[in-house]
């Protein structure tokens, strides 16, 4: 095993692209060991999407979405979008042409999905949920197609804030959430949706979906493979999840599967490459791609830098280390938290750990600043 010190982390320069939950974890933990690092995002700001499904919801919750980065990381933050990594030249260019240079480099660009591609400042992000918010709170029949982790939680949310709602799950695969998840956690989630009155389609492929804009208040008519026909003041999209290779396409294309994920091996360095390392959502570990899994996956990479520069053995990522199968919010007084092994924990942890507040509070304290009011 590797010995995890962190003696010498000042004399290489890491350079973390990617400021999501993962690079965040990463930077915060180098900070600690005064390493010398710079952290590099488009974004100012940390976009808490994990709480994304109650800030288009709910009226004033946006603001507790959104953490700047530079009162947390100061000089070691660089706001600017990375389009081509050289890793002959150890060089990282960014868009306005900036080289930025690194001895080591680690990826953690993350990955577009439901409620993740919300760009912009602090306040252009707070403005663009508020402006949902007004849309969601205008409609009457609320259309959520994707039953997978966010498109549950959606619907949650606005059965939870607007009892008097008429909310609708579709989802294309046979059982909700996913594949993997087993009968008893589904059994509890669909429980807690039809207590809500919230109606759910399953093994249902909504047909026109390129037709009905997203999260805009209208009236729509949407149409399944199986002939049904329901009606929608609001459609919310909470499908698909894809890596978010921009930041590595050019440059480390040959790495890539072809889906665009990142190629790691066992220490979570890219495959063919020394001195690069990439974890989270953008590389093709095995795990689910939660912002759980994502932290434990920085903390390795912490430890394997600190092994890297003082010549130790790499240690290697378990999966066992991943206990959580998952954790829903079923709006802020419910829940469903399930173990690996499928133990299902008493409704009360999970409410007080995320459905409360959308862990919110926590993720302001971990980048010592004050939560908004």
């Amino acid at each position: 095993m590797g010995s995890g010190g962190s003696s010498h982390l000042e004399d290489k320069h890491v350079l973390i692209i990617g400021a999501g939950y993962g690079g965040v974890q990463l930077a915060l933990t180098l900070m600690k060991k005064k390493a010398n690092f710079t952290i590099v995002d488009q974004k100012e700001c940390l976009h808490h999407n994990v709480a994304a499904v109650r800030a288009i919801i709910q009226p004033g919750f946006a603001k507790k979405t959104v953490i700047p980065y530079e009162p947390t990381f100061g000089s070691h933050f660089r706001r600017g979008k990375v389009t081509k990594i050289d890793v002959e030249t150890k060089k990282v260019t960014l868009e306005d042409g900036t080289e930025l240079t690194y001895d080591i480099l680690v990826i953690a660009s993350g990955s577009f999905g439901p409620m993740k591609e919300i760009e912009g400042s602090c306040e252009e992000i707070i403005a663009k949920y508020s402006k949902v918010v007004e849309q969601v709170k205008e409609s009457h029949d609320v259309v959520v197609v994707g039953g997978g982790p966010v498109g549950v939680e959606v619907a949650a949310e606005v059965a939870t804030i607007y009892p008097d709602k008429k909310v609708t799950v579709i989802h294309a695969g046979k059982q909700l959430i996913n594949p993997e998840a087993t009968h008893k956690f589904v059994e509890k989630v669909t429980t807690l949706l039809k207590d809500m009155h919230v109606e759910v389609l399953i093994d249902d492929i909504v047909e026109n979906l390129d037709e009905l804009p997203d999260q805009v208040r209208g009236s729509y008519e949407v149409k399944t493979q199986k002939g049904k026909t329901v009606h929608a003041d609001i459609v919310l999209k909470c499908t698909g999840l894809k890596p978010n290779s921009s930041s590595y396409s050019n440059g480390l294309s040959s790495h890539m599967t072809e889906h665009g994920f990142l190629k790691v091996n066992e220490y979570l360095e890219v495959e063919g490459l020394k001195e690069v390392f990439a974890f989270g959502d953008c590389c093709n570990s095995k795990e689910p791609k939660l912002a759980y899994v994502a932290k434990l996956q920085a903390d390795l990479v912490a430890k394997n830098l600190a092994n890297l520069i003082n010549k130790q053995p790499l240690d290697p990522w378990k999966s066992d280390a991943v206990k959580i199968f998952m954790g829903l919010s079923m709006g802020s007084r419910h829940g469903v938290l399930a173990l690996k092994n499928g133990y299902i924990l008493p409704e009360f942890i999970i409410v007080n750990v995320k459905s409360k507040d959308m862990m919110t509070g926590s993720y302001f304290k971990d980048m010592h600043q004050q939560i908004p009011v």
